[in-house]
């Protein structure tokens, strides 16, 4: 027989192996692979196997969970290891035997898609049915942290089901060589639109689950009750609510492995290679969302520090990014009478804005001068007396000009390097040489001092 049942392989879902066993798997056959010079390691490890009734099934799999120790490891040594090649269908097929070792080491790859994603639906309609569904958490829930907790699986859920039945459809259309890539292509606009936004919100369903774990007796209580569920083989929630970040990873690399497999210019070839980066595309979105999440974060707990002393300046904006921050001194014109020779600022450099603020009590800051990153120019300050002046530069912005040192030479460097970008001319001669003439000035009341004191 060339084809396998769909209705076989949705059945299989019930017994196979969960997603997290699979990650267990793959890893240690990885391992295992960084120390062997055996090529044919890669087959003899599959992550899976296929029972005489084509179901898939896991390997060695303790059959009572109440035994299963608290962190699973399968092993990979299992002797009854079954391979694609290993199907009826296959291996009945007078067509295997044309087959270079390249084609079948590619169709090893292409199955382990498929066989990988049953898995990975196997753990999303545990993690759903057991947790997303339970009467009990959705008592104890308010609708917010419910959100947080479960943002989009159910989406997630349904989207994975979809392309693993397309996959099922592939496999059965063509057993000896069925391709997966285009089928991969076909739905990266539906894992777009599922993953980047969970994916996103994956540092808000941390932050939640910690918090309820923490703050609820009654929701501790009851996760625990749901992980002791036979079906959940003694794996606690948090690892099914990270397989999102690891199945997209995971895809990508088997695709990765497709695409060096995959005889060179040829229509497979090309489908491989658009599959690929179509998924590289989505997990760089997902990190872009991942970042300006983070970054809205940080400028929502800045803006609730900041008091204005000049014009204030709207801070939380989705294109603000922060680039760098942290103290330096000021050196100011102390010929003035009640000035102090200097003080101690607080700068933060964001990618739009620079803020100059000075560093209150409770962690707060009083914003002093702001300027566009545009508008301000940095130089080197090689001026220095006697040695009690090191680590010196010059920040322009308009109509002022300040004199700053660092506490080491390397921090000077680095605050150089962020604040030095292209910018277009502006007239900043006049406050340079207020700035430098009044300084030097001061340099020579102290040389004077100091040589009254010797």
């Amino acid at each position: 027989s060339r084809t396998i049942s769909i209705i076989s392989l949705s059945l299989s879902l019930a017994d196979s192996q969960l997603y997290q066993e699979y990650s267990d798997v793959v890893q240690n056959r990885e391992i295992l692979l960084s120390h062997s010079d055996s090529l044919s390691i890669s087959v003899l490890l599959h992550p899976h196997t296929l029972s005489k009734t084509n179901s898939f099934k896991s390997l060695n799999v303790p059959q009572q969970s109440i035994n299963r120790p608290s962190s699973p490891r399968l092993s990979i040594s299992a002797s009854s290891t079954t391979l694609w090649q290993d199907l009826p269908g296959v291996r009945k097929s007078p067509e295997l035997e044309e087959l270079t070792e390249d084609e079948r080491r590619l169709q090893e790859v292409r199955f382990e898609v498929v066989t990988s994603e049953a898995s990975y639906c196997r753990s999303l309609d545990i993690v759903v049915e057991n947790f997303v569904m339970s009467k009990q958490l959705n008592v104890i829930l308010s609708s917010q942290d419910k959100n947080w907790l479960f943002s989009r699986l159910n989406d997630v859920r349904a989207i994975s089901h979809s392309f693993l039945s397309q996959l099922e459809e592939a496999v059965e259309n063509d057993i000896m060589r069925f391709t997966v890539c285009d089928t991969i292509i076909k739905h990266c606009p539906r894992f777009k639109n599922v993953y980047v936004p969970y994916l996103t919100n994956q540092s808000y369903q941390d932050k939640t689950y910690q918090r309820l774990m923490q703050e609820s007796h009654e929701f501790r209580r009851v996760v625990e009750k749901l992980e002791r569920n036979p079906v959940c083989q003694r794996l606690p929630l948090r690892s099914f609510l990270i397989l999102p970040f690891q199945r997209i990873t995971r895809l990508k690399l088997l695709v990765q492995n497709i695409v060096k497999r995959t005889a060179p210019k040829t229509k497979d070839e090309a489908q491989a290679i658009k599959a690929m980066k179509l998924l590289e595309k989505m997990i760089q979105d997902s990190n872009e969302s991942i970042s300006q999440m983070k970054n809205i974060e940080s400028l929502v707990t800045l803006n609730a520090k900041v008091d204005f002393e000049c014009r204030t300046l709207p801070l939380i904006s989705q294109s603000r990014r922060l680039v760098r921050e942290g103290p330096v001194t000021e050196l100011r014109d102390f010929s003035l009478k009640d000035r102090e020779e200097e003080r101690n600022v607080y700068m933060h450099l964001f990618n739009d804005y620079l803020l100059v603020s000075l560093r209150k009590e409770g962690g707060r800051f009083t914003v002093i001068d702001h300027a566009p990153v545009s508008e301000l120019r940095v130089e080197n300050c090689k001026f220095k007396l006697h040695s009690l002046q090191k680590n010196l530069f010059h920040l322009h912005i308009p109509q002022k000009a300040l004199l700053l040192r660092t506490d080491t030479q390397a921090n000077k460097l680095r605050w150089i390097s962020a604040l030095s970008r292209p910018y277009p001319e502006i007239d900043f001669s006049a406050v340079q040489g207020i700035c430098t003439s009044c300084f030097k000035r001061n340099c020579r009341v102290k040389v004077n001092i100091l040589m009254l004191i010797i």
